[in-house]
């Protein structure tokens, strides 16, 4: 009996060992004049806070006292008997380490539980479902009508495209579906190995998609069979082929060689048997619109602006041997010569002093041959790709797009029309290419020079040396940035709706414009920002799993 009471007593006497209640207020409280303040202001506005929200939802807000109060219990008893768990750990180290804490954890428990019953109440249990109750009378001021995503889900997902073509919208997405399907499944590891050559295969049709998704949305028209066409095409192909054997890029075979040549003439003839058979006849690609559009113009700008902007970047990197002085500036000056006898009749036409100072235009041609031998030496390529990444970079995107729309026509013949997302996703390719340019330039300086040195140590040419050892590494470094360049031009597909187009963001205006949905702007939009987060959550999910893959920050 004894002895059991010195243990007990023992026991009495270990807890709370080490803690100093005067330390504790010092620390939390009493340890200066604006803190003690401070602690007291927050209880108040708690209190006042806690007050207001037991009103308005008593069991919510009973709720979160007693989950307040049970985690500083578990976090108190830990602290005094020195045996915290996980849960205790994690809450003393995170949102009751001091009174301070405590205190501003209640009050942001209560903020975020007014948030979410504010969402609760308006986006479920007082909204109407029904697409049939859209009309005001049916409306609850204190809810959505969330029935409008329903009775507009046409104009959402197609815009304004005909009904009898959107068959052919479901077979382009039930395609992509299908590829991502097998790309999945032969990636596994338990079928990587057996399913080598079906994979490839997969890959082969992944590069062939747009063309594919082309003809579904698009449409082939009948035109005659143009050989010249078929011949063009086999000529540049067996040119690319010849590149690439000379430059030790590809092996050489003559199953290699023969495929090459048969794959235009191969690929034309079925394009004109599709366009002469009918099945899948022109669409006016002007009737685009709502998510497919967005999809459209977002995916086209990141598959061109990838290969241009590397083109680009290289091209400003590159350091080919320069036009000499003695070629340039003869040149320019001839040009220069010649570009003043226009000089007169510019200044006889001209209207403003803008205009006057333009007609002396041959000046630039000397500043340009100027800029050009004093900062690139002479190197055309290096010259023009720093032009260009410039120019771009220094206009306003919806700028290039307006420009794109009005300027199209002057490339083309006399009374051809050309539709407005072409010109559109041109110029919104060429904006993209500029900043990606820039950032697989900081990719290629990230690079030691030890890497260039060895690859010229192996005798690797350029293109190898490029293909198969600095362009991997840099590219494997920028994954991150350009993966969040992808998502900006997803997002900022958006600004299409500026230059008429009726993208998820314009048909969205139209929708809300419409008699039958007038006042449904809230919901709406909502939709619209849910759509665009989910797009932008799963590129940015796919490039944290890529950077895993690659191993990127740890090695």
């Amino acid at each position: 009996m004894m002895t059991q009471t010195t243990k007990t007593a023992s026991q009495l006497q270990g807890i709370g060992k080490g803690f100093n209640w005067r330390f504790f207020l010092l620390d939390n409280i009493t340890g200066s004049r604006y803190q003690t303040v401070w602690i007291a202001s927050l209880t108040l506005l708690t209190a006042f806070f806690t007050v207001v929200q037991f009103k308005k939802a008593p069991t919510i807000t009973i709720v979160t006292l007693a989950a307040w109060s049970i985690g500083i219990i578990m976090v108190v008893v830990g602290t005094l008997f020195h045996r915290h768990t996980k849960v205790s750990r994690w809450l003393k180290n995170n949102l009751l380490s001091s009174v301070s804490n405590t205190v501003l954890s209640l009050l942001l428990m209560l903020a975020l539980g007014m948030v979410v019953r504010g969402i609760a109440l308006w986006a479920f249990i007082n909204a109407n479902f029904n697409p049939a109750e859209t009309a005001p009378e049916f409306r609850s001021a204190s809810g959505a009508t969330w029935g409008v995503i329903w009775g507009a889900r046409k104009l959402l997902l197609t815009g304004r495209m005909l009904p009898e073509d959107s068959p052919r919208v479901w077979l382009a997405l039930w395609f992509i579906l299908g590829m991502w399907a097998l790309t999945y499944i032969t990636g596994r590891p338990a079928w990587r190995d057996k399913l080598e050559r079906v994979r490839q295969g997969i890959m082969g049709l992944w590069l062939l998609s747009p063309i594919v998704l082309y003809v579904f949305l698009a449409g082939i028209s009948n035109t005659p069979y143009n050989i010249g066409t078929a011949l063009a095409g086999l000529a540049f192909a067996l040119a690319i082929y010849a590149l690439f054997w000379w430059q030790k890029i590809a092996r050489f075979s003559w199953l290699n060689l023969i495929a090459t040549a048969a794959a235009w003439p191969l690929a034309y003839t079925i394009w004109w048997a599709i366009g002469r058979s009918g099945i899948l006849p022109p669409i006016n690609v002007d009737t685009w619109g709502g998510l497919m559009l967005s999809l459209i113009v977002a995916s086209t700008v990141v598959i061109l602006s990838m290969p241009v902007g590397m083109m680009l970047a290289l091209g400003r990197r590159s350091e080919v041997y320069g036009i000499p002085d003695w070629i340039v500036w003869p040149v320019a000056i001839g040009v220069t010569i010649w570009g003043f006898t226009t000089t007169p009749q510019l200044l006889a036409d001209s209207r403003s002093p803008i205009e006057q100072i333009f007609a002396f235009w041959p000046i630039l041609v000397l500043l340009a041959a100027y800029i050009l031998q004093r900062t690139f030496k002479g190197n055309v390529v290096a010259g023009a790709s720093t032009a260009f990444i410039e120019l771009i970079r220094s206009v306003p995107l919806i700028t290039l797009l307006f420009m794109g729309i009005i300027m199209a026509p002057f490339f083309f013949e006399t009374g051809t029309s050309v539709a407005k997302p072409w010109p559109v996703i041109v110029g919104y390719s060429l904006f993209s290419a500029a900043y990606t340019a820039e950032i697989i330039r900081g990719g290629l300086q990230a690079i030691p020079v030890g890497q260039y040195e060895a690859s010229d140590s192996l005798g690797l040419n350029g293109f190898q040396k490029m293909r198969f050892i600095i362009l991997p590494q840099a590219l494997r470094i920028v994954v991150p940035a350009i993966v969040g360049q992808f998502i900006g031009a997803f997002k900022s597909s958006s600004l299409v709706s500026i230059v008429g187009l009726f993208d998820l963001l314009g048909i969205t205006r139209a929708i809300i414009n419409n008699p039958q949905w007038l006042g449904l702007r809230k919901e709406m939009y909502v939709f619209l920002a849910i759509v665009y987060f989910i797009g932008s959550f799963a590129m940015s999910s796919y490039s944290r799993k890529l950077e895993v893959q690659l191993g990127i920050g740890e090695r």
